[in-house]
């Protein structure tokens, strides 16, 4: 069990002012130490990463199989998404979402499901509500996200009926991040105008109202390393429960 816990003197109730009147929030060093461990559990071999690909099935391939295709195969599937984000909605970026991987038993790193263990805890989601003053928060999911070269995410607003997504955030765990080497978190005004952005800060915690039409930039081909987080929605209710994986 990984030693992961909200960290002591958090400035909660500035950031819940800003949040109120901004819609959106920072938070830094929200697990402290922690947030060493969760980068360290990303870069763990044992981590098992899913290509997400906008498509009409919401599934993702493992991104083992998506490079094992051929190199002509990968730049086609890569081309087709280029185009549908001209003018739509598309992403490319690499995630595991948690609530499946446990119930499908993957042997992935403790400390990951220490950590949805740790956003689910009522000390968590007490948290929560007094960040937001919302006390319809009754659950956290969760997905390790990673951002290579290329990777990035459309305009869009995480609306979603029926899902009950009352808040997105965004667990920041990618160390000396620097901001020209994309994958900011941009906000947009209705005419498309970037209003406020926020660099990936290491431990820092991102919180904004859903819906919020926002967009991440592209990772430029000379980033240092691959942009990784933890991110995922504070919701009225769970989702319904994946089908566990048989004994």
């Amino acid at each position: 069990m990984s030693d992961l816990r909200l960290a002591d003197g958090l400035e909660v109730e500035e950031a819940a002012e800003r949040l109120a009147r901004t819609g959106r929030t920072r938070l830094s060093g929200l697990i402290g130490e922690g947030a060493a461990a969760i980068h360290a559990a990303v870069l763990d071999p044992d981590m098992v990463w899913m290509r997400a690909i906008e498509n009409p099935y919401n599934e993702d391939v493992p991104v083992a199989l998506f490079e094992a295709e051929p190199p002509a195969e990968q730049a086609r599937l890569i081309a087709m998404a280029h185009e549908e984000a001209v003018d739509g909605f598309q992403f490319i970026f690499d995630r595991l979402r948690l609530g499946r991987a446990r119930a499908m038993g993957l042997p992935i790193p403790q400390a990951l499901y220490d950590l949805h263990d740790l956003f689910n805890s009522e000390p968590f989601l007490a948290f929560a509500r007094r960040l937001t003053g919302d006390d319809r928060i009754a659950y956290a999911d969760a997905q390790p996200t990673r951002y290579l070269p290329g990777h990035f995410l459309n305009r869009h607003t995480d609306e979603h009926e029926d899902a009950g997504r009352l808040y997105a955030y965004v667990l920041n765990v990618s160390p000396e991040w620097r901001a020209e080497w994309g994958g900011l978190l941009m906000f947009l005004n209705e005419e498309g105008a970037v209003t406020e952005t926020f660099t990936p800060s290491f431990g820092t915690l991102n919180v904004f109202r859903v819906p919020q039409s926002h967009c991440v930039s592209m990772v430029a081909p000379f980033a240092g390393a691959p942009r990784y987080s933890i991110t995922g929605w504070w919701r009225s209710a769970p989702p319904p429960e994946p089908r566990r994986k048989a004994e």
